[in-house]
């Protein structure tokens, strides 16, 4: 069988419904979407479904019971959700990377999670602290530099685990034992679905999977870029879409626009949102803008900080239509200002550091050299440590970002947010005309 993507999955759907054999698929990439992906291959098996936590799977008990016969009757669907099989430390720097962005946005146990799967794949065990491990070790172990600044709380996270949730080990290479079993054939009634946010596609069992059995890759790109922003708007709309058909509900093209913004990057919770609306407005058909505003608030703590990524990027429509949505949730106009007043610090304080040429920053760097070069160089001052604390692919953009801003021009911002703030406090202009008059200012060169 092929890899299939979203637009051929319903290819794979038809050729199970038709009665194709489906010994094991794997599922990989944006969790909700696999979730929902692997509803459908089970709806469409008739089986009964098995739910097993990749996190606390006992690998050689759930090969077991693959590789018996059941004694309940009709197909008996293994699903694995958060399947370590196809980890390796080629893959730990992007675990990482998710495990650094979980616990800078407050969610250790998300941060956890991610951290357990960093550690099997490079084969430690699950609460080994990579934080003590010496660059040396780090590089060997994970593939990548150690990252820069202290990493006390990796050790703070794992302590912190249930040490009874710890998978039980295999005895052998899990993988390994599972091609003899798929090659050795499984009972007819029997299938193996496994759900994997991150995959080696070198490792021998993904290759074998893609010709073997099925693979559906249902990743969407990140990051900000807006090639990747419209990869992540066409899933949201899909999600909002098959949503509002499956309960009978219609949204014009402008809510929808409001729902993704006040949403973000979220599908769960641009599923959940959708059926919310869809169950206050009872037996209408239409769901307004009314019913968006009195049901739906910003579901992001970022979305202040989307703001000051658009300005970032000189992106007026964008800054201006987020300004506007802030104040529309109860953000006040002198919060946003803050926001902006901070943002304009930073990047001054970094464009004021890039003249220094002893920190030899470049804008085309990359950014495993910043981080190997410039970041010790950098925080070796100790007047910007709190500044320069956080991940280095985040300092890094923000280098990036101040190298395409001069000094005069930041220091015009500085300007301009003082004015404004004058004008906040004690004129009669409305918030929305003074933080739109701003962003103009800011972002529209005369």
């Amino acid at each position: 069988m092929p890899v299939y993507d979203r637009s051929t999955l319903n290819n794979l759907i038809r050729e199970i419904s038709g009665g194709a054999a489906l010994p094991a698929c794997l599922l990989v990439g944006e969790h909700t979407l696999c979730r929902q992906a692997a509803d459908s291959i089970a709806e469409a098996l008739k089986g009964t479904v098995h739910a097993i936590d990749g996190d606390s799977e006992d690998q050689n008990a759930t090969l077991a019971k693959l590789r018996s016969f059941s004694l309940l009757g009709g197909r008996q669907i293994y699903r694995v959700n958060g399947s370590r099989l196809f980890l390796s430390k080629n893959v730990a720097e992007n675990i990482w990377k998710k495990a650094a962005k979980a616990w800078e946005e407050g969610s250790p146990d998300k941060a956890a999670k991610q951290l357990r799967a960093m550690l099997e794949a490079a084969g430690l065990d699950r609460r080994d602290d990579p934080g003590s491990l010496s660059e040396e070790q780090w590089k060997k172990c994970f593939g990548f530099a150690k990252p820069a600044g202290t990493l006390d709380w990796t050790a703070q996270l794992l302590a912190g685990q249930d040490e009874t949730a710890a998978p039980a080990r295999s005895n052998g290479d899990a993988g390994e034992m599972l091609l003899a079993a798929l090659a050795a054939g499984l009972p007819k009634n029997n299938c193996l679905l496994l759900i994997a946010e991150e995959v080696d596609k070198r490792k021998k069992l993904y290759k074998a999977f893609s010709v073997n059995c099925a693979v559906v890759d249902l990743s969407v790109e990140s990051g900000s870029s807006s090639q990747a922003r419209k990869a992540q708007d066409a899933v949201l709309r899909e999600q909002v879409t098959q949503t509002l058909r499956s309960l009978g509900k219609r949204m014009s093209k402008e809510v929808i626009d409001q729902l993704l913004e006040r949403v973000g990057f979220h599908p769960a919770a641009a599923v959940t949102e959708t059926e919310k609306l869809a169950l206050s407005v009872g037996d209408a058909p239409q769901i307004t803008l009314d019913d968006l505003n009195l049901m739906v608030g910003r579901t992001r703590e970022e979305a202040v900080f989307e703001l000051t990524e658009a300005v970032g990027n000189n992106d007026v429509d964008r800054a201006l239509r987020l300004a506007a949505r802030l104040q529309e949730n109860g953000i006040h106009g002198l919060a946003v200002l803050a926001t902006l007043r901070n943002f304009a610090r930073n990047l001054l304080l970094f464009r004021a550091l890039l003249e220094h040429e002893q920190y030899c920053f470049r804008p085309g760097m990359a950014p495993n050299v910043f981080q190997e070069q410039c970041l010790p160089l950098l925080k070796a001052n100790p007047r910007w440590q709190s500044e320069l604390n956080g991940h280095p692919f985040a300092v890094y953009m923000k280098f990036k970002t101040a190298a395409a801003f001069s000094l005069p021009q930041l220091r015009h911002w500085m300007q301009l947010l003082l004015a404004a703030d004058r004008r906040l406090k004690g004129s009669p202009v409305t918030a929305d005309t003074v933080v739109q008059h701003l962003l103009l200012s800011m972002m529209i060169k005369s």
